[in-house]
C-alpha cells in the first residue's frame, strides 16, 4: 500500500465537510439529511481516522450505527470500502 496515497485518503476523510458528505450520499443514491450528516462529521472528527486501520474503521462504523442510525452507518461503510478498495490496488 502506497503510504502517500493512504495519507491523502486519510486527509480527505478527516477533513470531510457536512456539505461534501451530503453530496456524496446523493451521488451514491443513499441520501442523508443535514442532521445525520452533522452527527457523522462529529463522530469522524472525534479521532483522526486511519483508513488502513480496519479495527478503528469498524469501531467508527459501530458508533455510527448506535449513535446515528443503521442506514447512515451502511452508507459511510460503503464509502470507506471504496477507499479501501483503492488502497488494495496499489
Amino acid at each position: 500500500m502506497n503510504p502517500f496515497i493512504q495519507q491523502m485518503i486519510n486527509h480527505k476523510i478527516n477533513s470531510l465537510t457536512k456539505k461534501e458528505l451530503i453530496t456524496l450520499s446523493h451521488q451514491h443514491q443513499m441520501p442523508i439529511n443535514g442532521g445525520q450528516a452533522s452527527k457523522v462529521i462529529q463522530i469522524i472528527q472525534s479521532e483522526p481516522i486511519d483508513i488502513g486501520n480496519r479495527s478503528q474503521v469498524e469501531r467508527m462504523i459501530q458508533r455510527l450505527q448506535n449513535e446515528v442510525d443503521p442506514h447512515v452507518s451502511k452508507l459511510v461503510n460503503q464509502l470507506l470500502n471504496q477507499y479501501g478498495h483503492l488502497l488494495s490496488q496499489l
